[in-house]
């Protein structure tokens, strides 16, 4: 399955050691994404809006997804914003 997170910035480096200690250690980082949302404050790195969030791209296996929801429920209670999408159907080319 991918999943794409969105994470405040400031939480980064705690989502990254969470993934390590779960043993998930493939992932992308998008180091800086501004936005807005349904249910959170714009991000938009701007007077008005400050701050901005990190966008992960994670593929895990099966054996892993477990883990890694673990992972995702914990931070989606704690963190905002913080939102995840997981993708299905995916093809590895």
């Amino acid at each position: 399955m991918l999943f794409v997170v969105i994470c405040s910035a400031p939480f980064m480096g705690e989502f990254e050691n969470a993934l390590m200690d779960r043993g998930i250690e493939g992932y992308t980082i998008i180091p800086k994404v501004l936005g807005r949302g349904g249910s959170s404050e714009p991000v938009m790195d701007n007077d008005v809006w400050p701050g901005y969030s990190v966008m992960f791209v994670i593929f895990v296996e099966s054996e892993k997804l477990g883990d890694l929801k673990g992972v995702l429920k914990d931070f989606s209670q704690r963190v905002k914003p913080f939102k995840v999408f997981a993708l299905k159907e995916v093809e590895v080319i």
